[in-house]
């Protein structure tokens, strides 16, 4: 009996130190990927801070590309991912002017009754009174809807604010959303700068991307204006961080530039897959 017992309080011992053995694994395998996380995230960070100042310097010979082309920034030894894009390149929900919202929301597939609506939504959203237009949508209109939101009666503050207008489907918005911003400020368009999938699909002539590794085609631009900035970086264990900031140089600003937007990750995915919106 003695030995019995002693028997199985080996196996007891050896089943408690097999899971403690495992839990430990586990932890470390999960402090590692948050080490490589972090990591990521710092390098993203790293080479949006590195254009920004590479932007900022007067003596830089290096042209940047600015119409979203992929290049690469070499920190140490780890490489991270970058896209610039001018803001003009974007059509600017608070300026575009009706027919342009128009052609964006026909490019995404809209059929003309819901573009009409979702256009004239958009401009009752961002307009400063309650009145609402012919196939619009106002206050009353969001209250008679039963959704807890109103009008905003004021301009975007964000692109996702869209989700907020009637008829916008998760689908649509994600079809949309790559071509459009809040801080260009104008009511066109600057075609050198825009998508490739955005000028094909407005002017019905395909565009190809620039390549990442030939410079020819690849648009440098003003260091001056706002600029959205992607970048994309990963860890040893296979972890990615990637990040969009929004940033505007003024050289007549006291501060240099300025940090519109952070999100991570970015509205759009980046990098873009083979045949994505980028």
């Amino acid at each position: 009996m003695a030995l019995i017992v002693v028997l199985w309080l080996v196996v007891l011992l050896s089943i408690m130190a097999a899971g403690h053995s495992r839990n430990v694994h586990t932890d470390t395998t999960l402090a590692s990927r948050q080490v490589q996380s972090a990591k990521a995230r710092a390098l993203a960070e790293a080479g949006i801070n590195h254009v920004i100042l590479e932007m900022l310097a007067a003596d830089s010979d290096r042209k940047l590309p600015v119409d979203g082309s992929l290049f690469s920034v070499r920190i140490g030894e780890d490489v991270i991912t970058i896209a610039i894009r001018d803001a003009t390149g974007f059509i600017d929900l608070n300026a575009a002017k009706p027919e342009l919202l128009g052609a964006a929301l026909e490019a995404c597939g809209v059929d003309e009754t819901a573009r009409r609506d979702l256009v004239a939504a958009i401009l009752d959203w961002r307009d400063r009174d309650d009145m609402t237009r012919l196939h619009g949508f106002e206050d009353d209109d969001y209250i008679a809807a039963g959704v807890a939101w109103s009008s905003r009666d004021g301009t975007f503050e964000a692109v996702d604010e869209l989700k907020y207008l009637p008829g916008m489907s998760q689908a649509l918005y994600d079809r949309l959303s790559p071509f459009v911003t809040v801080h260009s400020g104008r009511g066109g368009l600057n075609l050198e700068y825009a998508p490739p999938a955005l000028i094909a699909a407005l002017t019905s002539e395909e565009v190809p991307t620039a390549d990442s590794e030939n410079e020819d085609g690849r648009k440098s631009g003003p260091r001056n204006g706002t600029f959205h900035i992607y970048a994309s970086a990963s860890g040893t264990s296979g972890t990615v961080a990637a990040i969009e900031a929004v940033i505007e140089i003024s050289r007549a600003s006291q501060s240099p530039y300025s940090v519109l937007e952070w999100r991570e990750p970015p509205r759009v995915e980046f990098p873009p897959r083979e045949g994505g919106q980028g």
